[in-house]
C-alpha cells in the first residue's frame, strides 16, 4: 500500500464491486456504511456534506431511489463537488471524450483513471449533473434569444408608437384642411342656391285656364244654391206668389232691403218682368254682392293702413327709384307684398270676421225669401257655397303677377224719370258676351249661326238685353319692360237675351207665369189682416 499522503485509505474490501444503493432498497436491506480511520470518515462525511448540499440544491435530483444518507467516496468525487459550488457550468457533452482543454469541464476528469472505478450512483449522480447543466444552458440560451425578441419588439412598437403619432397629425392637418374646404364648400352652395332662388319666381304663376276653371266652379256652386233657395215657390209658381206677398206683408223690413237691392240694378229689375228668371236673378243678386264687396275691395277693405302703404311704396317704385323698374317687377313686388299679409297669423282672425260679417250680411238681403226660423240654415249654406268659394278665389287672384280681375256691364242704364234705356255698346260686344236666348229655352245666341247674318238695324229692333246674370273674368297679362298686353277674356259674361220681334216677346211674357221676384218688388208694401201660411 502507498504511503497515506492526505488523501484516506480504501480497503480491498471497498475496491470490490458493491451493490448500488437502489438494489439494496430493492432487496429489503438497509445500507452498510464502511467505516474508516478518522481522516478517511472526516473526508467522507465532508463529501457528504457536499453531496447533501448538490441534491438540495438540486430539486430534481431528490427522488425515492437516492437516499438522503452519506455515500462514500473519494476525495476525487469531494474536489469535484467543492469546485462545483459557486462556479457556473460550461455546457458539457456527455458522449465527448476527454475534456483536455475545457477548463470548466476538467471537474470531470481531475483525479480519475483508468483504474479509479467511481461507484454507480456517483456516476448516476454526474450524469444527472450534466444533464441539468444542459438544460440550463439551453434555458439559458431561450431565455436571452427571448430577450433580444422583446427588445426587438419594444423597437418594433416604439417606432410603430412613432408612426402612429406621426399620422395622426397628419390626419389631423388633414382633417382640419377638409373641414375648411367643406365650409368654402357649403358657402358656395348656398350662394348658388341663394342665386338660383332669386332667378325662380317666388310661387307658381296662375294661368287663365285654372283661374277660369275654379271661376267656372264658384259659378256652378252659385246657381245651384240659389235654384235650392227658391223650389219652394217655383214647385207651384201662383201659390209661391201669393206666400211671398204674404211674407212681404208681415216682415216689411225684410222685403223692403230686398228691393233697395234690385234698384240698385236696373237690369235685374227688367229680367224680372220675364218669366221663369227667378232663378236667374237671385243668382245675379248673390254674383253682384261678392263682386261689389270681395273682388271689388282689397283685402275686403279690412287693413287700409297696410294697403295704403303697399300702395305708396308701389307708387314711389314707378316714379322715384333708380333704376327704374319696370311693371313686372312692380307687380310681383306687389303679389308677394300681399301674399305676406294672407299669410300672416293675424290676419286669420281678419278673414273669419269679415267671412261672418259678409255672410250675414248677403242673408239678410235674401232673409225674405226664406222662412223665419231657418235664418241660420240660410247663412250656413251662403258661406259654404256662396262667400268661402269667393274669398278663396280673391285671394288667389290678388297675389298674382298677372292682374285677373270680374267686370259686370249690364249694358242698361236708367233715365233721371225712372225709365230704362238700353245700351248701344251691346251690339257691339255681342260676340265677347254669352246670350243665352229665352225665347228659345235659353238656347245660345250666335251671329255666325244666323242665316241670312242680322243687319245692325235688325239687332237694335230684335235683340234685347234682358239681365246680366254672372261677371266677366279678365286677365291683362304683364310682360317684361312695361308691357301691357290687351285684356284677355278668361270667361264671358254671361247674359239673358230675347232674339225675336216684338211680337214675340210680349206673346213669352202673357204665356208665362209672373215671377215671384216681381211680385215681390212691384208689389207695394201692405200689411194683412190674416193669411193661411205660417212661416
Amino acid at each position: 500500500m502507498a504511503q497515506n499522503n492526505g488523501q484516506g485509505r480504501i480497503s480491498l474490501d471497498d475496491m470490490r464491486p458493491k451493490p448500488s444503493y437502489s438494489q439494496i432498497v430493492a432487496n429489503g436491506k438497509k445500507p452498510r456504511h464502511v467505516s474508516t480511520d478518522p481522516q478517511s470518515r472526516g473526508a467522507s462525511s465532508e463529501a457528504s456534506k457536499g453531496e447533501k448540499e448538490v441534491f438540495d440544491f438540486h430539486p430534481v435530483t431528490k427522488s425515492e431511489v437516492l437516499s438522503s444518507e452519506p455515500l462514500p467516496c473519494t476525495s476525487t468525487s469531494a474536489l469535484l463537488l467543492e469546485r462545483d459550488e459557486g462556479q457556473p457550468a460550461s455546457r458539457p457533452n456527455p458522449d465527448s471524450g476527454p475534456t483536455e482543454g475545457n477548463p470548466r469541464m476538467e471537474f470531470l476528469d481531475f483525479g480519475l483513471s483508468e483504474d479509479t472505478h467511481p461507484q454507480p450512483d456517483v456516476q448516476q449522480l454526474h450524469r444527472r449533473i450534466q444533464i441539468l447543466t444542459a438544460e440550463r444552458y439551453l434555458a439559458e440560451e431561450k431565455a436571452g434569444r427571448a430577450a433580444e425578441r422583446i427588445e426587438e419588439m419594444k423597437r418594433l412598437m416604439q417606432r410603430g408608437i412613432s408612426d402612429i403619432d406621426h399620422d395622426t397629425e397628419g390626419l389631423l392637418r388633414d382633417a382640419k384642411k377638409l373641414k375648411e374646404e367643406n365650409r368654402i364648400l357649403k358657402e358656395q352652395i348656398n350662394d348658388a342656391q341663394s342665386h338660383i332662388f332669386s332667378l325662380q319666381p317666388y310661387r307658381k304663376e296662375l294661368t287663365p285656364d285654372e283661374v277660369g276653371r275654379e271661376y267656372d266652379s264658384l259659378v256652378e256652386g252659385v246657381q245651384d244654391w240659389a235654384q235650392k233657395l227658391m223650389a219652394p215657390f217655383l214647385e207651384n209658381p201662383i201659390k209661391g206668389a201669393e206666400e211671398i206677398l204674404t211674407v212681404a206683408r208681415k216682415r216689411p223690413n225684410e222685403a223692403a232691403r230686398f228691393r233697395k237691392t234690385l234698384q240698385q240694378y236696373p237690369d235685374l229689375i227688367q229680367g224680372s218682368m220675364y218669366p221663369e228668371t227667378d232663378e236667374d236673378i237671385v243668382a245675379a243678386v248673390i254674383m253682384r254682392f261678392v263682386h261689389d264687396k270681395i273682388f271689388q275691395k282689397i283685402l275686403y277693405g279690412s287693413v287700409q293702413d297696410y294697403t295704403r302703404c303697399i300702395s305708396v311704396i308701389e307708387h314711389q317704385m314707378q316714379i322715384n327709384v333708380e333704376p327704374k323698374r319696370d311693371l313686372f317687377s312692380i307687380r310681383t313686388w306687389t303679389g308677394e307684398a300681399y301674399n305676406a299679409l294672407l299669410s300672416a297669423p293675424d290676419f286669420r282672425s281678419v278673414r273669419d270676421r269679415e267671412r261672418r260679417d259678409l255672410t250675414i250680411e248677403l242673408g239678410n238681403t235674401l232673409r225674405i225669401l226664406c222662412p223665419k226660423d231657418r235664418f241660420s240654415w240660410l247663412c250656413e249654406n251662403l258661406e259654404e257655397n256662396c262667400i268661402t268659394p269667393s274669398m278663396k278665389l280673391y285671394e288667389k287672384l290678388q297675389v298674382s303677377t298677372h292682374h285677373f280681375y270680374l267686370d259686370v256691364n249690364p249694358f242698361v242704364m236708367t233715365t233721371s224719370g225712372g225709365d230704362i234705356v238700353r245700351s248701344q255698346d251691346f251690339i257691339e260686344n255681342i260676340e265677347k258676351l254669352d246670350c243665352r236666348n229665352i225665347l228659345q229655352n235659353r238656347k245660345a245666341f250666335s251671329l255666325a249661326k244666323l242665316d241670312p247674318p242680322p243687319s245692325t238695324k235688325e239687332l237694335l229692333r230684335d235683340l234685347l238685353n234682358v239681365c246680366t246674370v254672372v261677371p266677366a273674368l279678365y286677365m291683362r297679362q304683364i310682360g317684361r319692360k312695361d308691357a301691357i298686353k290687351e285684356p284677355m277674356i278668361v270667361r264671358r259674361q254671361q247674359m239673358l237675351a230675347a232674339w225675336g220681334s216684338d211680337e214675340k216677346r210680349q206673346k213669352f211674357v202673357d204665356d208665362g207665369d209672373r215671377t215671384v221676384i216681381a211680385q215681390l218688388y212691384f208689389t207695394k208694401p201692405e200689411r194683412a189682416e190674416g193669411s193661411f201660411l205660417r212661416w
